[in-house]
């Protein structure tokens, strides 16, 4: 799984934004928070990763669950299919 070209993260005042940039940006109308395990989540797969991989990472970085953060990722990623901002 791969994050779609024409979304960039950004951190302003201490917010984490997905920003929509170019032809996305006329197709996507405003912007996305993340918290900090967002933001991880998000730069992870920018660089492309399974599933499987951002659990292990949630259960690495923040001490959760297999439980938990199977959930986490799950929300996670549905989100982002909602929104379309997942490459196919």
């Amino acid at each position: 799984m791969k994050i779609k070209k024409g979304y960039v993260l950004r951190t302003v005042a201490e917010q984490h934004l997905v920003v929509p940039t170019g032809e996305e940006g006329v197709n996507f109308n405003g912007i996305i928070t993340l918290n900090n395990s967002g933001k991880l989540l998000f730069e992870t797969l920018q660089k492309g990763a399974e599933p499987s991989e951002l659990v292990e990472l949630l259960m690495e970085t923040y001490d959760v669950d297999k439980a938990t953060a199977n959930d986490d990722v799950k929300t996670f990623i549905e989100t982002l299919k909602t929104k379309n901002i997942l490459a196919s």
